[in-house]
C-alpha cells in the first residue's frame, strides 16, 4: 500500500470515528452561554467573560508591526532552495 492510499484510508477512519451523532451530545452542547450586549465593562468580574471584559484603566496600545519580507499583496517570498 503506497503511502498516499494508507493517509486516504486512516483520514477517512479518524472522519467516520468523529460523526456528528447528536445522541452522544450532551442536550445544552453547543449553545453559548448568554451575554449581554454592548456591556462596555465589568466593575467586578466574577466570570471568564467578565474578567477578559473588566474595566481597567490601561492604555491602549495600537501595534503597528514592521515586517519586511510582506510584499505589496500580501504574499511572502518563496522559500531558498
Amino acid at each position: 500500500m503506497t503511502t498516499r492510499a494508507l493517509l486516504m484510508v486512516l483520514s477517512l477512519a479518524f472522519a467516520a470515528a468523529c460523526g456528528d451523532d447528536a445522541a452522544d451530545r450532551p442536550k445544552d452542547a453547543g449553545i453559548d452561554a448568554p451575554t449581554t450586549p454592548d456591556a462596555g465593562c465589568f466593575e467586578n468580574p466574577q466570570t471568564h467573560a467578565e474578567i477578559i471584559n473588566a474595566c481597567t484603566t490601561a492604555q491602549k496600545v495600537f501595534k503597528k508591526p514592521n515586517l519586511p519580507l510582506l510584499q505589496a499583496d500580501g504574499s511572502l517570498p518563496s522559500l531558498p532552495p
